[in-house]
């Protein structure tokens, strides 16, 4: 099955920058973040809850982290981990992965925006 189109085109890779992005809600259509940051396929703007890690090409959430730079790292070390420029979810070997850069950054789940894949969700994040 091919994968859905993209939300969002990636971001320059190098350094973050402003980009702004639209994010997948939970009612209704997507909404635009016109004041992250975005790199590659990673976007990061702040919410009531944190800051928001969110996967650009599908406008989901990632997680939620307590700080910009957080988020800003956990990116940064899950992005070889797979290629986070498709909508389909990570494959078996990299969940691990991802699972415990998340935690170690401190990235939660929420529950105000669809989660990419849960796979890549840890037990720890659902609380």
């Amino acid at each position: 099955m091919a994968s859905p189109a993209p939300l969002n085109t990636t971001a320059p890779d190098g350094a973050w920058t402003f980009y702004p992005f639209l994010i997948a809600m939970n009612r209704g259509g997507p909404a635009m973040v016109d004041f992250g940051k975005a790199r590659g396929a990673f976007g990061v703007h702040g919410a009531d809850d944190g800051w928001n890690l969110t996967h650009l090409p599908t406008g989901t959430l990632i997680g939620v982290a307590p700080s910009a730079e957080a988020a800003m790292r956990a990116a940064e070390g899950i992005e070889r981990v797979w290629d986070w420029t498709i909508a389909d979810d990570p494959d078996a070997a990299a969940v691990p992965v991802i699972r415990e850069v998340l935690r170690i950054n401190g990235v939660k789940r929420s529950e105000s925006r669809p989660v990419r894949g849960a796979a890549v969700q840890s037990p720890a994040m659902a609380a």
